[in-house]
């Protein structure tokens, strides 16, 4: 876990990624806010080697260290962004080449969406600069979509960006209910429930055939 300073940052367009942490480092003097939900006041911060040693009102300070006083400020863990396609949509106008999200057909399983992670969008420097540093990259598409991947946001490439590879098989479930919109325009004239029920025992199906049962 990486702490961060909340102070109004603002994003860079040219931030490369940081080499290791070494050494130590105390951030004194802030309003620490944890992972379990504790606020600690005027609490510091002791990090060693890129990771948190202690946390408390009374750390010690080391010889040595180098202190950041955070007085007036908050800290806080680094946040999760849980489901997007950071990395592999670009821009939303539309412009192919910096898309890279959405797959054709029904069944994508082999699809992963971590080799197509662009570890130079200039998003991810505005989401870093506003405390977000881990991000669960999900590939879009119509039925099942492929496997998402937790990638960090300072990496240089998507090798060096896994966290956590392949950690889900996305299935985007039919919808069992007829669409409002759709009804309005008199263009559905199909029966909800039948047609995702049918879809759901074909998704069955194609795991079933798949693990040879």
């Amino acid at each position: 876990m990486i702490a961060t300073i909340g102070n109004g940052l603002q994003a860079q367009d040219n931030v490369y990624p940081a080499g290791p942490q070494k050494g130590t480092v105390i951030i004194k003097n802030g309003n620490i806010y944890t992972a379990a939900g504790n606020v600690i006041n005027n609490g510091s911060i002791t990090i060693k080697n890129g990771k948190i040693a202690e946390v408390g009102t009374s750390v010690p300070e080391e010889a040595g260290a180098t202190i950041i006083d955070a007085r007036g400020k908050n800290v806080y863990p680094g946040l999760i962004l849980p489901n997007t396609d950071l990395g592999i949509s670009e821009i939303g106008s539309g412009v192919r080449g910096s898309n890279d999200y959405f797959e054709l057909g029904e069944y994508n399983p082999s699809v992963r969406s971590v080799v197509a992670y662009n570890t130079d969008s200039k998003i991810i420097n505005t989401l870093r600069a506003n405390g977000i540093l881990l991000a669960c990259v999900v590939p879009q598409g119509r039925l099942l979509t492929g496997t998402s991947s937790v990638v960090q946001l300072d990496a240089w490439t998507w090798q060096d960006a896994i966290y956590k590879a392949d950690n889900g098989l996305h299935l985007n479930m039919p919808m069992l209910m007829r669409s409002p919109r759709r009804s309005l325009r008199g263009t559905d004239a199909s029966d909800p429930v039948k047609t995702g029920i049918q879809t759901i025992e074909e998704v069955e199906s194609f795991f079933c055939r798949r693990r040879g049962i």
